[in-house]
């Protein structure tokens, strides 16, 4: 009783949340004043009301998780070997049969109950005891897995509280009380130590994607969060989506989603080292894989927030390896590890810089290799996708400036880079803004029906064996998704809000990550490491664009005196103001789409022009990285740096 009434008490204590408050920018009229007062569509509703226990309780598991699941694990995989795993996976799922029946026959889901027994019948008998599943690969009896959490969300409660049980995991209130009757159901409970085992079993070949989820995610607890409670939403509801699509430039970018390694573990063969940054003072990780003997080395930077080891960083990384490259990937300026560890001003956003400051950790990366390395180094090459690939031509600009000692390289490749960053800015927030379409009382149902159906098709596509290696995302909410080249079932308003809510999750870290630093004193919510969730509901009251006017502007034009007023910021972030310097560099290659939507017809014609058309490669369509997954693609990238393959130093 004494233990129950102090957990009461903590979860009461936690659920003092603090309260959202919010700057009024009505009566504002300085700079951007339009753009701060434009309204903004609401986040995904997913309060978290205990959340300091959640986050407490989500840091012991992570814990456990790392110091004695990972080390444990690695030596069963060592010894047991995998396809012994899976088929004791589905000796385990075959177990748990009366809990499915019961909690089928208890929400009247008789043609559950009974695929459920007929699964268990032919499974247990010509299925070896479970062992292998004949009956859905051999007579497409689908599993039917129910549990009392759903059974009682099905009787009425709903929606019930988040919360992060010690060991077990994401759970609800709800849902932790079902626990109960499920354990009691589940025959594995009466043989220990059979349930452990079996369990340990069931989540050790996932170990290693749920570490580079958290390594690659700025707040990995709210992400695994929300991706929690929409997979539980699913499971609970049986949804139905109207398999409508078109074929537009945003439903194209959603292709983007299968950039991702085709080799499982390729991540795992690169090397992480670290060099120091004066300008912080801290060490910087980044990611290098050297072939076995001398070759040309490519340095690789991420789109918009990217982490270097995400999957599209990694993808084109294999791309390059693949075709005889040493590799080495930094992560994206609006990376949480690159700002803290690496940036020269503690708010991002203002492209001269932050391409200076990554030009400054390359050149300390490549007198790092060059030290370990040496004979092994070719020509470099600089590739750079999406903001990656705008930062790639302000490198490439400073390479004319007479007092740059910093690395030089000998190709710069930029694909699907923006041209004016404004413009691009204000896509991307109208697309984030495309619900507001909607009427009023519809938007919210409306945006959780987008969320639920990218779940649930990403989730189909992962049950089919074929689909090729890929892993979840932190901003892209919808799974680790589609099959390559499949038509999307999206229509345009659909895909223009994925895409959009995806910048405006990592938006969200550039904001929390650069106010802890740096206090701009815009923020009123009150922020702690533990209470997160209020201070993010106010944050999204920000686009790129209010980004840009409340938070950048003020930083440098007031605090730092680089830029003298939002022309000039605007100026500066467009590749136009770098033209001199670009114009006539016989080493720049640009690869983009003619739909791209970051991009205006007055931007392609002239990039087109500046560049030299022989060293631009427009295709046809892909929207913006929605065809780099395409191996024809890839080639023809990998094809405007083959000469280097070749050369000497």
């Amino acid at each position: 009783m004494r233990r129950a009434a102090a957990l009461v008490l903590v979860l009461g204590v936690a659920a003092c949340a603090f309260p959202i408050q919010r700057r009024d920018w009505s009566s504002y009229d300085g700079p951007g004043a339009a753009y701060l007062r434009e309204p903004q569509l609401p986040p995904p509703s997913f309060p978290d009301p205990i959340e300091p226990w959640n986050r407490i309780v989500s840091g012991v598991n992570h814990e456990l998780i790392v110091w004695v699941a990972d080390p444990v694990g690695r030596v069963y995989r060592l010894v047991i070997p995998r396809v012994v795993r899976d088929h004791v996976r589905t000796f385990a799922a075959n177990l748990i049969f009366p809990r499915n029946l019961v909690a089928n026959l208890l929400q009247a889901r008789w043609r559950g109950a009974w695929d459920t027994t007929a699964r268990f019948a032919i499974n247990t008998t010509v299925g070896l005891l479970g062992f292998f599943d004949p009956a859905e690969s051999r007579w497409g009896i689908e599993p039917a897995e129910e549990d009392m959490g759903q059974v009682f969300a099905t009787w009425g409660w709903q929606p019930s509280t988040f919360m992060v049980l010690p060991v077990y995991g994401p759970s609800t209130v709800r849902d932790g009380v079902g626990l109960i009757p499920d354990s009691l159901l589940d025959p594995a409970t009466y043989y220990f130590p059979a349930g452990p085992i079996l369990t340990f079993n069931d989540m050790v070949d996932s170990i290693d994607s749920y570490l580079r989820f958290v390594t690659t995610s700025f707040d990995w607890y709210d992400d695994a969060r929300i991706l929690w409670l929409l997979n539980r939403d699913q499971e609970i509801h049986d949804f139905q989506f109207k398999n409508r699509h078109e074929n537009t430039a945003p439903v194209q970018t959603l292709q983007a989603a299968f950039l991702a390694p085709r080799e499982a573990g390729f991540g795992s063969h690169f090397a992480t080292r670290r060099v120091r940054i004066a300008a912080t003072g801290r060490e910087l990780p980044y990611s290098v894989r050297m072939q076995p003997g001398r070759a040309p080395l490519l340095f690789l930077i991420p789109g918009t927030g990217a982490h270097r080891l995400s999957s599209s960083a990694m993808a084109l990384a294999e791309m390059a390896w693949d075709r005889g490259f040493s590799v080495v990937v930094v992560s994206s300026a609006l990376n949480f590890e690159f700002m803290e560890r690496a940036a020269s001003v503690a708010l991002p956003g203002n492209a001269p810089v932050d391409a200076h400051d990554v030009h400054v950790a390359l050149d300390a990366i490549a007198s790092d290799l060059a030290q370990t390395y040496g004979s092994l180094i070719g020509p470099r090459v600089l590739m750079g996708y999406s903001l990656g690939a705008f930062h790639a031509f302000y490198i490439a600009a400073e390479e004319r400036d007479p007092s740059n000692r910093l690395v030089g390289f000998d190709r710069y490749v930029a694909l699907d880079s923006p041209v004016d960053l404004l413009y691009a800015l204000r896509r991307l927030d109208a697309f984030y803004n495309a619900p507001l379409a909607f009427p009023p009382d519809q938007r919210d149902a409306e945006t959780m029906r987008i969320l639920r159906k990218a779940l649930f098709v990403g989730k189909q596509a992962l049950a089919q064996p074929d689909v090729p290696y890929s892993r979840v995302e932190a901003a892209d909410l919808g799974g680790g998704t589609l099959t390559p080249g499949a038509t999307l079932p999206f229509d345009n308003l659909q895909a223009e809000y994925l895409i959009g809510l995806a910048f405006r999750r990592t938006l969200q870290g550039v904001i929390w990550d650069s106010q802890t630093r740096f206090d701009s004193g815009v923020l009123e919510t009150r922020r702690t490491s533990l209470r997160r969730w209020a201070s993010y509901q106010e944050i999204a009251d920000y686009s790129f664009s209010g980004y840009l006017y409340a938070f950048v502007l003020p930083y440098f034009r007031d605090d730092r005196h680089t830029v003298k007023s939002a022309d000039d910021l605007i100026a500066q972030n467009d590749l136009r103001a770098i033209s001199g310097a670009l114009q006539g560099n016989p080493k720049l290659r640009l690869f983009a789409n003619r739909n791209d939507f970051l991009t205006s017809d007055a931007d392609v014609d002239w990039i087109t022009a500046l560049i030299g058309p022989e060293h631009v490669r427009f295709f046809p369509s892909g929207g913006h990285l929605g065809n780099l997954n395409d191996r024809s693609v890839q080639r023809d990238i990998m094809d405007s740096v083959a000469d280097l393959l070749a050369a000497g130093p």
